[in-house]
């Protein structure tokens, strides 16, 4: 029952706000079942290119964290621990399809002997689809170490593309102008002053012989 009111109350925020909403499941070991374990509301997708929209907000859904059943397994170094994400964030009503998800794996001891401290990195791209998911423990290794903490203790972000500059094309295009402009001017024409003006210069010069020749 709780399960599903706060499902309900999940859809009725997206439906105010646009928002997007990304389920995440887990289970342990490969022969395990999954179970959803808590929601991701995300912001306005296009908006993500602003940092003060980048904040998901993680909303936990205590009764499926099976957390005992995690620190029951945490002393076997061989047990695996499954998060995956579908492949896509939706809107309130639109269909996804739930055979396609984005999934990563851990140890369930590196989690445990981090008294449940981690950290889950959705990477999306700016269409909503989900291209990588990651998942952080500070536990460096597995020593047998066991924990007295009750619930998880997860840090969730969201990564999305880094928008590049735009290209500056009426800069290009001035630049551009200029090298045209000098390559014409260098091709012009590069002949000597006798070359180019000689029509101009033998009359004279002729006047002058005759001139010369009559004295």
């Amino acid at each position: 029952m709780w399960y599903v009111l706060i499902t309900f109350l999940i859809e009725v925020v997206v439906s105010q706000h646009g928002e997007f909403i990304l389920g995440v499941e887990h289970k342990f070991g490969a022969e395990g079942d999954w179970i959803r374990r808590a929601n991701v509301i995300l912001p306005s997708i296009k908006q993500s290119s602003l940092p003060a929209h980048n904040i998901p907000q993680f909303i936990p859904i205590s009764a499926n964290e099976r957390v005992d059943d995690l620190k029951s397994i945490g002393d076997k170094n061989d047990t695996l621990y499954y998060i995956r994400v579908p492949h896509k964030a939706v809107e309130e009503g639109e269909q996804l399809d739930t055979n396609s998800y984005v999934s990563v794996v851990v140890r369930a001891c590196s989690i445990v002997e981090a008294d449940l401290a981690h950290s889950i990195n959705i990477h999306m791209d700016s269409t909503g689809y989900v291209t990588g998911l990651s998942l952080y423990s500070p536990a460096e290794e597995c020593t047998g170490k066991m924990t007295t903490a009750t619930s998880f203790n997860t840090h969730c972000s969201v990564s999305f593309p880094v928008v590049g500059a735009s290209p500056d094309v009426h800069s290009f295009i001035q630049m551009k102008e200029k090298e045209e402009k000098k390559k014409s001017e260098e091709s012009q024409d590069k002949r000597s002053f006798l070359a180019k003006y000689w029509m101009y210069i033998l009359p004279v010069f002729l006047l002058l012989m005759m001139s010369v020749g009559g004295q």
